[in-house]
């Protein structure tokens, strides 16, 4: 883009425009070379789009942008449905009320669920917290999501320790 005078320059009176007249013979073609003041003005791009209209330039997301926290906390979310007995303990010691003992097994189920509820917590957060005006809505409302679900199954989890009882020491 050029801003001297001869490009913006224009006859400030009729008889100015009517004196140089173009003839083919000195208008540009496009058979002849380009020079500077022939070349062709390139593409503006989005940003210098954005800035003569006053507006901040578009947002490009980041490899550790709101985005990507948000999805890693829900794929960490769906790794403790999918894969736990999180809701199948739980539901065996508050609905049918049977007694159980904290084994091994149980025992890491239990902490392997609440680690990774603990962490879609934390990623969904972080998310939330990254997140800015020019964040997509989707983005907001899937770390949101994942946070209220991430706090259920931890609550779960502590719940479920709290219900089961220590095996009894063998004497």
């Amino acid at each position: 883009m050029s801003t001297s005078s001869e490009d913006t320059a224009s006859p400030s009176t009729p008889d100015e425009a009517s004196e140089s007249p173009e003839t083919p013979e000195t208008s540009p073609t496009s058979e002849s070379p380009e020079t500077p003041e022939t070349s062709a003005t390139p593409e503006p791009s989005p940003a210098s789009e954005a800035f003569l209209q006053g507006q901040p330039a578009p947002h490009r997301d980041s490899l550790f942008g709101a985005g990507t926290f948000s999805v890693a906390g829900l794929i960490m979310l769906a790794t403790t449905l999918l894969s736990t007995q999180l809701v199948g303990i739980f539901n065996t010691q508050t609905l049918i009320g049977a007694e159980g003992t904290l084994g091994a097994a149980v025992q890491g189920e239990l902490t392997g669920a609440g680690l990774f509820s603990a962490l879609a917590v934390l990623c969904s957060a972080v998310a939330l917290f990254r997140s800015g005006s020019e964040t997509h809505p989707w983005v907001r409302h899937l770390a949101a999501g994942t946070v209220l679900v991430g706090i259920l199954l931890v609550v779960l989890t502590v719940l479920s320790y709290v219900l089961l009882t220590a095996p009894a020491p063998a004497a």
